[in-house]
């Protein structure tokens, strides 16, 4: 039943499934399988081999290549080719995103992790992410809330993670299932690599995703295989009155997107363009 708030003209009612609210409010995320399609994971593959071998200087700008230790970072990718557009707007996935935060994401980060073969670390702390500044245990963060009434979820701050390539077991992303409704913090004695840790990792194909909140306490697990790790982080906010970087949408490149694109990137309190197509979709 759609509810509607006077004041404000916020349409909340869920895009989730009864499922997927009920799995998303128990373990604070859903593993998506085959998220995108072969096809599309071949494109998507295919540029990001074209850009690791690509000097940084010759870089399409403002998409930037960052070599780090054990792999790079590539910052800005849906600026650079149209692909990482269309899968920050997967209908599927920005479904899901936008029955967690009241059809209103706007999406303030997206990046691409390309991860090596590294020595193994026993000493690697799990955390919550936060918005520069930790709140003391029992205060809710406003930039990282997670809250839910009358079966409604309201999670202002949401990860999506897709694996372009596949992720073995005991590798890459980990978190502890449920954490993210809890108000205690996890101690600096615990470490992910522990053999107590209660973090549990996730074996994925190439095409698989993720969508978890960042309030649940997570890390990664290092990374051991002899292929890259290679993921595609898009990181959706609450687009009503959030926004924490004020770099998105970028005016002197809005040329590189879509008008679409442009408005999922825009802080502003009306639907976006993505989020009436997919509701119209879905009443029809």
């Amino acid at each position: 039943m759609e509810m509607e708030y006077p004041h404000s003209g916020i349409r909340i009612e869920s895009t989730l499934t009864e499922k997927e609210k009920w799995f998303f409010d128990l373990q604070g995320f859903l593993v998506i399988r085959q998220a995108i399609s072969p096809n599309e994971l071949a494109d998507l593959q295919n540029i990001v081999q074209d850009w690791m071998e690509t000097d940084p200087e010759q870089m399409p700008p403002p998409t930037v290549l960052n070599k780090i230790e054990y792999g790079m970072n590539i910052v800005h990718p849906q600026y650079g080719h149209k692909a990482f557009e269309r899968l920050a707007q997967h209908p599927n996935l920005i479904r899901m995103v936008m029955g967690l935060m009241w059809n209103r994401p706007r999406l303030f980060i997206s990046g691409i992790q390309v991860k090596t073969k590294r020595p193994l670390d026993d000493k690697i702390l799990m955390h919550k992410d936060h918005s520069g500044f930790e709140f003391p245990p029992g205060f809710r963060n406003p930039h990282n809330d997670y809250q839910v009434s009358n079966g409604k979820i309201y999670s202002n701050f949401v990860n999506v993670s897709f694996a372009l390539t596949d992720v073995p077991p005991d590798m890459g992303f980990a978190c502890v299932p449920g954490s993210h409704k809890s108000d205690i913090k996890c101690p600096s004695t615990i470490h992910l690599m522990d053999d107590d840790s209660p973090a549990i990792t996730f074996p994925l194909n190439a095409g698989d995703a993720i969508i978890f909140s960042p309030n649940l306490i997570h890390g990664a697990k290092p990374w051991t295989a002899d292929h890259p790790r290679i993921t595609v982080f898009n990181r959706y906010q609450f687009s009503f009155y959030f926004n924490e970087n004020p770099s998105y949408p970028m005016e002197t490149h809005k040329d590189k997107i879509s008008e679409a694109q442009y408005d999922l990137e825009s802080v502003g309190v009306e639907e976006k363009t993505v989020v009436k197509h997919i509701l119209a979709a879905l009443e029809s």
